[in-house]
């Protein structure tokens, strides 16, 4: 599984130059050096394809988008209009099927108040904090074998 992060741009990044200012949003205050992304524009959408093809090329079987949940943080990424749960879904769907189209499963990272949304788009989902955010119950109709074929989550 090749990770990357989809809604933010992370200055450390090789392609990092291919995002302008007009993508970003406001600053994550706990990781330096990273930005949200304006996850609806098409030039974001385009570069963020480009990582999935290169998770392809170096044989990856699924990926790892992190950080689509902007529309829960930071007054919607600090954008005007803020970004929307509506804004993840489209964009998840857009990686999922450019995902598949290349061979590879993709997973939903956090983010599960969109979860019933994107339930059948996603191979597994990844979760950091549900112990911490109480939330872990969220994940169990993805789980269940009778509405989803009973789909992992790692908790990481």
């Amino acid at each position: 599984i090749c990770y990357f992060s989809a809604g933010t741009s992370e200055d450390w990044r090789p392609d990092i130059n291919q995002f302008n200012t007009s993508h970003m949003g406001a600053h994550l205050p706990l990781w330096p050096g990273e930005r949200w992304l304006d996850i609806r524009q098409k030039e974001v959408l385009k570069i963020q394809k480009k990582r999935i093809r290169m998770a392809a090329q170096k044989g990856c079987d699924a990926v790892d988008p992190d950080n689509v949940d902007g529309f829960d943080n930071e007054n919607g990424g600090g954008f005007k209009p803020p970004l929307t749960p509506k804004d993840t879904i489209k964009f998840m769907r857009h990686l999922s099927t450019y995902s598949r189209r290349h061979g590879m499963s993709i997973g939903l990272k956090n983010a599960v108040s969109v979860m019933p949304k994107l339930e059948k788009y996603v191979q597994f989902a990844v979760n950091e904090e549900c112990i911490t955010e109480d939330e872990c119950e969220k994940y169990d109709s993805f789980m269940s074998p009778k509405r989803h074929r009973g789909k992992p989550v790692f908790h990481i």
